[in-house]
């Protein structure tokens, strides 16, 4: 005779397995985002009209109503929390994230109007009085321990301790930190979250050179990335476009180099190759490739993804009338060979 603990295992069992079942199906299913009948207020819906998140948050951003979330978490502007902290203070809750079945993950940190960029990444996010960083997937990867941080640049993000407080500049728009206490200090840590020590002389060509000290180069590859990385680089045509129309530029020192700082993931299977120039980020040398290696795309600042034959033609195409009004700029180069040689290539599938 089965006995009533090995039933209430089943039975409890059973539970798990549809509970689980159900929330696969309700992750799978597409996401909207959806405003109020008075189009004030927005939150997150499933395609079949199941409320993920309510519509507690006002319309205020670019929210496309028609488009379905394709990323791995649901985010929104403005949320109740600001309330609770100080203008004198850098931390400000600029938003909600949540996941994909409406769990609530962290408040983003306000940056420049709105919700904080991910930069190489991580975006920073605000838990009571101190700051982490966030991953595109939602993770808190690492966990808020600071008064402030500045984004990851090359590996690296500055972050500081023992009080801090804003000072506005005239005009009262912007603004820097200052310190508010003899305690207060400031260091570079990894994307680990470990602080960073410096040292004083260069020990890889690559090291991160901020303020006459080198921090160690930070990025690791498996052979086929570096590979791929290599090719990149020696694709003359790209640093052609990057440097036409820099008049007063050493073209040695402005060439661009490559590493990738993100890898692929569920929602987004590409690797993240970001163009740098002295090691600091070119906005528009941004470049996405397939898991498989097979297809690159130029990767812009909007979202947009344009395959890479594409976007190098279109890219001719606009500097060919260029230098016919600019004959003697001094990184000119012969855009009709290069348009030739691009456009008889054939077109990535």
């Amino acid at each position: 005779m089965i006995s009533h603990n090995i039933v209430l295992k089943f039975l409890s069992f059973v539970f798990v397995i549809l509970q689980s079942t159900f929330l696969l199906a309700q992750t799978n299913e597409k996401l909207y985002y959806f405003s109020t009948a008075d189009s004030t207020k927005v939150g997150a819906k499933t395609e079949s009209g199941k409320i993920i998140v309510p519509a507690k948050f006002s319309n205020y951003g670019n929210y496309d109503f028609k488009k379905p979330i394709e990323e791995a978490t649901i985010e929104f502007i403005g949320t109740e929390k600001a309330k609770d902290y100080s203008s004198k203070l850098p931390l400000m809750p600029a938003g909600e994230v949540y996941d994909r079945n409406g769990k609530f993950l962290y408040y983003p940190q306000w940056f420049d109007n709105g919700i904080d960029y991910y930069e190489e990444g991580l975006r920073r996010y605000v838990d009571g009085n101190k700051v982490g960083f966030a991953d595109k997937d939602g993770n808190l990867t690492i966990p808020a321990q600071w008064d402030f941080a500045e984004p990851f640049q090359y590996g690296y993000a500055k972050v500081y301790v023992g009080g801090w407080k804003k000072q506005y500049e005239k005009g009262g728009e912007h603004w820097s930190i200052v310190p508010s206490s003899k305690k207060s200090e400031s260091y570079l840590i990894n994307k680990k979250g470990e602080k960073v020590e410096p040292y004083k002389t260069k020990k890889n060509p690559k090291d991160y050179e901020v303020g006459g000290v080198y921090y160690p180069y930070p990025f690791t590859y498996t052979s086929t990335e570096q590979k791929f990385l290599n090719s990149l680089k020696n694709l003359d045509i790209i640093n052609d476009i990057h440097l036409a129309p820099c008049d007063n530029c050493d073209k040695k020192e402005h060439l661009l180099d490559f590493e990738i700082t993100e890898k692929p993931r569920e929602f987004f299977p590409y690797y993240v190759i970001q163009g740098y120039v002295s090691q600091s980020k070119e906005s528009d040398a941004v470049f996405i490739i397939s898991t498989d290696m097979s297809k690159i795309y130029h990767y812009s600042w909007d979202g947009e993804i344009i395959p890479l034959r594409e976007w190098i033609i279109s890219e001719l195409e606009e500097f060919k009338t260029y230098f016919e009004t600019h004959p003697n700029k001094p990184n000119y180069f012969d855009v009709d060979k290069s348009l030739q040689y691009w456009k008889n290539l054939p077109e990535q599938k």
